[in-house]
């Protein structure tokens, strides 16, 4: 299988995924609204036999507060998806100029005698060249860039594609959030092309 056609199979799938999840969401928020439109129906008859105003309020904010934790609920499973699809593809940032990238991010590094630098597998000739004293650490949990440690304890910079990920995530989430959230109002589901 060719990166293209990875590529292709891991967005069917995220796309599967999200529908399934706003899907679910939806049905459990939909059969909460049909509830709440059955408790009201319900407090406008009694109502008419002394039920106050306020046990109506208390059932309306109960249901309103159930259908917030259900979407927030939704929004963090979509959110775990969606960070474990772009780990996912963070090896193909390895496909074009990569070695000028791993170059970068040595160059980040603060200046120290790095004694130890853990790197993807296929990284470690590159490793070699920036880091001739080093031991060399083989570590293929990490998808490009590398892990340096002074060998003391004292100093360790992570600058791993899988750490800069993480870092931003906070940042990208909301906006891929945004588009998803758009999509569905649009179209009634997440783009499928």
């Amino acid at each position: 299988m060719g990166c293209d056609e990875l590529i292709g199979s891991l967005r069917k799938e995220a796309e599967a995924k999200v529908r399934e999840i706003w899907s679910k969401a939806e049905e459990e928020a939909g059969m909460i609204r049909a509830d709440l439109s059955q408790r009201r129906e319900a407090m406008r008859q009694e109502n008419s036999y002394g039920q106050s105003s306020e046990e109506v309020r208390k059932i309306q904010l109960d249901a309103e507060t159930r259908a917030r934790i259900i979407k927030l609920e939704s929004a963090d499973r979509l959110s775990m998806r969606l960070y474990s699809l772009a780990t996912s593809c963070l090896v193909f940032l390895r496909e074009e100029n990569y070695g000028e990238i791993f170059g970068r991010l040595v160059h980040e590094l603060p200046s120290c005698q790095w004694l130890g630098v853990r790197v993807n597998p296929h990284d470690s000739d590159l490793a070699k060249k920036y880091f001739p004293e080093a031991k060399i650490t083989a570590d293929k949990d990490i998808a490009g860039g590398l892990a340096a440690d002074d060998g003391e304890g004292k100093a360790k910079v992570v600058n791993t594609f899988e750490k800069r990920l993480e870092k931003l995530w906070p940042q990208i989430l909301p906006h891929l959030l945004g588009d998803i959230s758009r999509e569905i109002m649009d179209n009634g589901t997440p783009d499928q092309s």
